[in-house]
């Protein structure tokens, strides 16, 4: 831990304790001793195992570097509290920024693996006393490929931070895609300030907050420079599903409706094969192909209202993923500007229906 309470009854950081002082443990209030050599960052640790469930022993140096500098980075404009001990739910987030016009931010800096459950108790916990969760991810995160589910879990405002104690490097991951068959894209920003103005919450964080949430999260329709390259890509996605029918790996109920109606999984519209929504548990052709079987369910020059066809797409996004809404207004402007929907006053016309290829 960072802080500990002293003989005068202060909170006092590690870095500036003198070790002829005896201090307690915040939450327990058990004594602890201060710990700081050539190898350790300066913390605090309980002198016997105390049995605090507030304050965990055996913080990495990583966890305590990262702690400090995001905390040293708020502290210049906000009060902040190091390690608050938030009895109502047994928790201790890393700080809480106090925002005066905004709703207080709770700051959980990541190092070690965490299981998706105890991820949703902690953001449970924590938005249960109104408080708004940032995850900062630390080296071992920023190190790997993260999966679109693991980077669902961790998402503030469309994006994904990062922090790297050696490098002193903070990193944040935004305007995410995912092409079927290809890795994960998105783009990124350096720069330690930067990137966190807009959720601390005076008037430049408010308008940078504005302009976080007002990027777009993905871009809807794979972007090809020509008719050649279009063509290509098509071959390429198409060639892809009939090797995923060959191994067994489409569900055997989509082929089946698909073959009772005389069709093949290698002949959807090309309209399947474009998206490169991120958010998605299935792939983008799935999707795709999902709605389109819808709207011919609805028939042509009928009416569907738009929440009803939505509610029956939202499954298909991970249950972490909180910008579904957006991926599916841009899925509808997409096929209102290709022709095939009309929406208006909260429903759609369909006016088209999307054909499959023949061979």
């Amino acid at each position: 831990m960072l802080l500990a309470i002293n003989s005068s009854n202060q909170y006092i950081f590690a870095n500036l304790a003198n070790r002829s002082e005896n201090y307690r443990c915040p939450a327990c209030k058990k004594p602890v001793v201060l710990r700081h050599g050539q190898q350790n960052v300066a913390h605090f640790a309980h002198q016997v195992q105390a049995g605090c469930h507030s304050f965990t022993e055996g913080e990495t140096i990583d966890h305590l570097l990262g702690k400090m500098a995001l905390y040293r980075h708020f502290a210049k404009d906000y009060r902040v509290v190091v390690e608050p001990v938030l009895s109502q739910i047994s928790q201790r987030p890393d700080l809480l920024v106090k925002r005066p016009r905004e709703t207080d931010l709770a700051i959980e800096y990541q190092c070690s693996p965490i299981g998706k459950k105890r991820l949703q108790e902690r953001n449970q916990g924590l938005q249960s006393l109104g408080l708004e969760v940032l995850w900062v991810l630390g080296p071992a995160y920023y190190q790997r490929r993260l999966s679109g589910e693991l980077t669902c879990r961790f998402f503030y405002c469309g994006r994904l931070f990062f922090y790297v104690p050696k490098q002193k490097r903070f990193d944040t991951r935004f305007n995410f895609s995912k092409t079927d068959f290809h890795k994960l894209q998105y783009e990124s920003q350096t720069g330690f300030g930067a990137v966190l103005s807009g959720v601390a919450g005076d008037d430049n964080g408010e308008r940078a907050g504005r302009q976080l949430a007002s990027q777009p999260v993905l871009n809807q329709t794979r972007v090809v420079s020509s008719t050649s390259d279009l063509a290509q890509h098509l071959l390429y996605q198409r060639t892809k599903l009939t090797l995923l029918m060959v191994q067994g790996r489409v569900k055997v109920d989509l082929i089946n409706y698909l073959y009772e109606r005389g069709r093949r999984l290698d002949q959807i519209p090309d309209w399947c094969l474009l998206g490169q929504a991120f958010g998605l548990a299935v792939p983008n052709w799935h999707f795709r192909l999902v709605l389109v079987l819808l709207l011919e369910r609805v028939r042509l020059n009928h009416w569907i209202f738009e929440e009803r066809l939505s509610a029956r797409l939202r499954q298909y996004f991970y249950p972490s993923f909180q910008d579904h809404e957006k991926i599916l207004k841009a899925t509808y402007a997409d096929l209102a500007a290709s022709g095939v929907i009309c929406l208006q006053d909260n429903k759609i016309l369909v006016i088209k229906l999307l054909q499959f290829v023949a061979d």
